[in-house]
């Protein structure tokens, strides 16, 4: 609870400034980030969510420089819109996201050789994020988390993207980017084994759920644009029996 509120809270600056009182949110997440360290280093806030975090850090061994690597992902968010390649974009999933894993490997307990795994899972989900929500980023915050060079060697063009236009080019660049995504979870699920029994059916069933939102793109033939990506309710529940199955 402590390090989902710890990545919630600069989450909302980034992305919903206003709806948290904030005007200029890079100045606010810099000194965020400044309030962090003193906490981390201190073990003293009046922030409730640095004093837990920084309570959980200390008490799980988590490394620093994992906090330092999201914080300044979403700093990156503040003026970076566009990534050239898939190695600029992964890059930033690091900070964003490959990171929240290796902290939570931390609070769950894991073997050697774990964590390269969680990373992976991270890359995983991230893109399947960035995948579903192309529409949404874009409108809402300007942004367009897929690599340039990419979109380029497929032939779809910009206005293509923003427009919703869903044509063969982009249906290709779809089915790509999907078959990236899910070599990812193949391998990052080989890793599930390394962590602690008591953490190992909550991973899988995330995985497996996340990795679901893939099926129902290609479900939608690809159009992300005309509703978002997601699953029933019940939907869930059968995945998760099935992730219980498979740990």
């Amino acid at each position: 609870h402590a390090l989902y509120a710890f990545f919630r809270v600069p989450d909302e600056i980034v992305d919903n400034p206003a709806t948290v009182g904030v005007t200029d949110a890079k100045t606010a997440l810099e000194a965020w980030k400044a309030r962090w360290k003193q906490a981390y280093e201190t073990k003293e806030s009046d922030n409730d969510v640095l004093l837990a975090a920084a309570d959980t850090f200390h008490r799980f061994k988590i490394p620093f420089e994992y906090s330092d690597a999201f914080l300044d992902a979403m700093i990156q968010d503040t003026w970076k819109d566009r990534y050239a390649t898939y190695e600029e974009l992964q890059t930033y999933m690091y900070g964003s996201a490959a990171v929240v894993g290796l902290m939570m490997c931390h609070v769950i307990g894991f073997e050697r050789g774990a964590l390269p795994y969680a990373e992976k899972l991270g890359y995983a989900m991230q893109l399947t994020n960035f995948l579903r929500d192309i529409r949404e980023d874009w409108e809402e915050r300007g942004r367009v988390y897929l690599p340039q060079d990419e979109l380029a060697r497929f032939g779809v063009t910009h206005e293509q993207l923003v427009s919703g236009q869903v044509k063969a080019e982009l249906e290709s660049f779809m089915k790509f980017q999907i078959a990236r995504a899910d070599r990812l979870y193949d391998e990052a699920n080989r890793g599930i084994h390394s962590l602690s029994p008591r953490g190992r059916f909550a991973v899988r069933a995330a995985s497996d759920l996340y990795r679901e939102i893939l099926r129902k793109i290609e479900s939608q033939r690809y159009n992300v644009f005309a509703k978002r990506a997601s699953t029933s309710s019940w939907e869930k529940a059968a995945i998760s029996i099935r992730s219980r199955l498979r740990v």
